[in-house]
C-alpha cells in the first residue's frame, strides 16, 4: 500500500474520534490506519477499537504505556506502506485531499507540509516556505543549514512525510522516555535524506490544549534537554552532518528553556539551572537575536538572574496578549 498512518493513544478520549475521522476523510483510499495504544488508563483504547470497526483499513494495537516514542516506535514497526506518516491523536487533518496532494510528490525521501495552529479562541497559519529558494540550494545539508538560520526548521515528526524504507534501512526510531523526542530524531533523519519537497499545503491542525505534552514545561523538559544537549555536542564534536547549523539549534533550544524557568518550583529550578550551567557553552553558537540578547545579559548578570528576568518578560508578554483583544 502506499500509505500508512501512524496514531498514538494515550489519554485523548476527547478528541480521538475527531482525529481518526480526519483520516477517514481523506480522499485518498490506499493507506493504512494504525492507532497504537499505549496503555492508556481512560476510555481511548476502547474508543479506538469501535472507530477501527468503521473502517476495513484501521486496525487497533494495544501495549503497556511506553511513552510516546515507544507508540510511535511501534506503529512505525508495524508499517508496511511506502511512506509513514504520523498523526498525534489530539490533533486532526483539515484538508480532505491533503494526502492525495502530498503524495502527487511521490519519490522524495521527505515531503514537508505545514501546520495550522488553533487554539479555542484563535488560529494562525505558519508562513509559507520560499519554495522557489528551496529548491535551488545544492543539497539537503544547505537547506537543513538555511531553515535553521532562519528559525523555519520544523523539528515536529507530524510536519511530513517519510519513505518508510529510509528509517528502516537507518533503524531509525524515537528514542524512549524523552519528552522532545522529535528533536533528536529528526537531526538524524536529516541526516540521511537525499530528496526533500517542500509544499505550502496548509494541512496539519495543530490543537494547543492546557495539560499536552506540547502546553506543559516541568522540571523533566529540561533532563530531557540535557540528554540531548549532551549527545549532540558530542555528535557535533565528532564532525557529524550538519554540525554547525545543528549546534545553532541547541543553542536557541537552551534559550527557550531560560524563557521558561519562571514556570518551575524552587527545587526544580535548581536542578534545571544546574543543567542550563552545564550546557552554557551552547551560547557560543546564539545566531537569533533573542539568543544573542540573553547571551549579553549572561554575561552581564549571570545564569540564575537573567532567567529570573527572561520569566519575567515571557509572563508580561503573556498577560499583554491575553488583553489583546
Amino acid at each position: 500500500m502506499k500509505l500508512s498512518v501512524v496514531i498514538p493513544v494515550y489519554k485523548v478520549e476527547p478528541y480521538l474520534e475527531r482525529c481518526v475521522r480526519s483520516v477517514y476523510r481523506q480522499t485518498f483510499r490506499d493507506m493504512e490506519i494504525i492507532m497504537v495504544d499505549d496503555g492508556s488508563p481512560d476510555n481511548s483504547g476502547k474508543l479506538a477499537d469501535r472507530l477501527a470497526t468503521e473502517d476495513t483499513r484501521a486496525r487497533v494495537i494495544h501495549q503497556e504505556n511506553q511513552g510516546l516514542s515507544g507508540a510511535r516506535n511501534t506503529g512505525l514497526r508495524a508499517a508496511q506502506g511506502d511512506y509513514v506518516v504520523f498523526l498525534d491523536s489530539d490533533d486532526e487533518w483539515i484538508i480532505e485531499d491533503g494526502i492525495e496532494q502530498l503524495l502527487r510528490h511521490e519519490g522524495a525521501d521527505l515531503i514537508i507540509f505545514k501546520a495550522v495552529h488553533i487554539w479555542k479562541d484563535r488560529k494562525e497559519l505558519v508562513p509559507d516556505y520560499d519554495l522557489a529558494y528551496l529548491s535551488g540550494l545544492p543539497d539537503t545539508q544547505a537547506i537543513f543549514s538555511l531553515l535553521v538560520l532562519t528559525r523555519q526548521f520544523q523539528v515536529s515528526a507530524c510536519k511530513l512525510m517519510v519513505r518508510r524504507q529510509l528509517l528502516i534501512d537507518d533503524k531509525l526510531f524515537f528514542q524512549p522516555r524523552l519528552i522532545n523526542e522529535d528533536i533528536p530524531w529528526s537531526f538524524r533523519l536529516w541526516q540521511i535524506a537525499t530528496q526533500v519537497v517542500f509544499t505550502n499545503l496548509n494541512f496539519y491542525g495543530n490543537h494547543h490544549r492546557p495539560g499536552s505534552i506540547t502546553q506543559t514545561t516541568d522540571i523533566r523538559s529540561y533532563q530531557s534537554y540535557d540528554k540531548i544537549f549532551t549527545q549532540w555536542k558530542e555528535e557535533c564534536k565528532k564532525g557529524c552532518v550538519n554540525a554547525d547549523a545543528i549546534r545553532v539549534y541547541l543553542a536557541n533550544l537552551w534559550v527557550s528553556g531560560g524563557y521558561f524557568y519562571y514556570q518551575l518550583s524552587a527545587a526544580q529550578k535548581k536542578t534545571a539551572l544546574e543543567i542550563l550551567k552545564r550546557h552554557q557553552d551552547l551560547l557560543t553558537f546564539a545566531n537569533s537575536p533573542k539568543a544573542k540578547a540573553t547571551k549579553t545579559l549572561i554575561r552581564i548578570m549571570g545564569v540564575r538572574a537573567a532567567m529570573t528576568l527572561l520569566g519575567l518578560y515571557k509572563r508580561a508578554r503573556l498577560a499583554m496578549a491575553k488583553n489583546v483583544v
